[in-house]
């Protein structure tokens, strides 16, 4: 174990003890580098280093939303930990056996601001725009690496879910175009997308199909809401799908509220504020913002498939990955549907692909794995 050489560097946490890998928590400014005055607002991150994590690359998770904490990710999905309990003296916290961290550094930010642990100090600084948001984001990121350039020399992979197929391609392509002003140089490789909201119009046209190709809709059904639900109609097609098949539908996962209480209670605690270097005071009720939620609503339809094509131009690795069952907002065959749209020869080159298999250790086909080389769909 290290002895403390930056402010910022977790050397404990309640209910799990001592930690023996590397780990920084605290906040980073949204201001430009070069204009630390520009604001006093703040992101909260948290990065957790694998073995040797100064040659090591580093993946930044985040979930989506818009507006949605990545403490899901890191709790609940593919992060370090699992909050067991939170409440009395001894919380219990016990490590996830299939955390990405070991493999590669893993790290998250709270964004966009206000987001959870990233209290605004004004709802005017809340970005109005998801282009805003992605700006603090980049910013937060370089004022990170700054207090550890160890980080910055390594390779950096970009990975989120669902809204952060927006959030992604906006951020990839800030990081490339701040490699290209001088701005520090991220090693930035590659961008991984699962299950992702990139082209939503083109997305939603596929929803009635994958509902009805998974037994949650009738023939009739989707007759009749493919006669309803054209052009701008469209958006409003899941809440019609959900309302049909809602009794099928509600327990197809342990999500929501209950499964998150441990996580809210463990955050809310002061020892683990002061552990992770977060603010205290303000109490946690719920995993989102609901100001960033409301003020990205107009865009939330919106395409970045055009984003990704430019950043496919300039050989930026994209790997899509989507669940066979994942069909809450971005299904497969809406994935399939806006990547058989993209242009270019790196398009090209993955639609002439021909989908390979992909098995287990045990040689079990468990997917299949369709790569063009800059751009792949597993």
């Amino acid at each position: 174990m290290k002895t403390q050489s930056s402010p910022d560097q977790v050397l404990s946490l309640p209910g799990f003890g001592a930690v023996t890998n590397t780990q920084f928590a605290g906040y980073a400014s949204i201001a430009p580098p070069k204009k630390p005055t520009a604001s006093t607002e703040e992101l909260f991150y948290w990065f957790v280093g694998t073995d040797d994590y100064a040659k090591k690359p580093t993946v930044l998770w985040t979930n989506g939303g818009p507006g949605s904490s990545s403490f899901w990710g890191f709790f609940l999905e593919n992060g370090p930990y699992e909050v067991q309990s939170a409440v009395g003296d001894y919380p219990v916290v016990t490590p996830r056996p299939t955390a990405w961290n070991n493999k590669a550094n893993y790290m998250i930010f709270e964004h966009p601001l206000s987001v959870t642990l990233s209290f605004q100090n004004v709802d005017a600084d809340v970005p109005k725009t998801p282009q805003q948001g992605i700006e603090q984001l980049y910013n937060a990121l370089l004022n990170f690496v700054a207090l550890h350039p160890e980080i910055a020399k390594n390779p950096i992979i970009l990975a989120g879910e669902s809204y952060a197929g927006t959030y992604l391609p906006l951020l990839a392509k800030a990081i490339l175009d701040g490699n290209a002003k001088g701005n520090t140089k991220l090693d930035l490789r590659s961008t991984v997308l699962l299950d992702a909201w990139v082209d939503p119009f083109v997305q939603m046209a596929k929803d009635t199909e994958y509902a009805f190709t998974h037994g949650l809709i009738s023939a009739a059904q989707k007759k009749q809401l493919d006669k309803k639900y054209t052009g701008k109609n469209l958006a409003n097609v899941n809440s019609e799908i959900a309302n049909i098949c809602g009794c099928y539908m509600a327990n197809t996962a342990e999500i929501g509220d209950p499964p998150f209480d441990p996580v809210l209670l463990y955050l809310n605690r002061d020892d683990v504020r002061e552990a992770i270097h977060a603010k205290k005071g303000i109490q946690l009720t719920d995993t989102w913002s609901k100001i960033v939620s409301d003020n990205y609503t107009p865009y939330v339809n919106d395409s970045f498939a055009h984003i990704v094509q430019q950043l496919l131009s300039k050989n930026h690795k994209i790997q899509v990955i989507s669940g066979l069952n994942d069909a809450k907002d971005c299904n497969f065959l809406g994935t399939g549907a806006w990547l058989d749209k993209m242009k270019g020869k790196a398009a090209q080159a993955f639609q002439k692909a021909t989908p390979t298999q992909w098995k287990d250790a045990a040689n079990t086909v468990i997917g299949f794995n369709q790569d063009g080389g800059t751009l792949s769909w597993l």
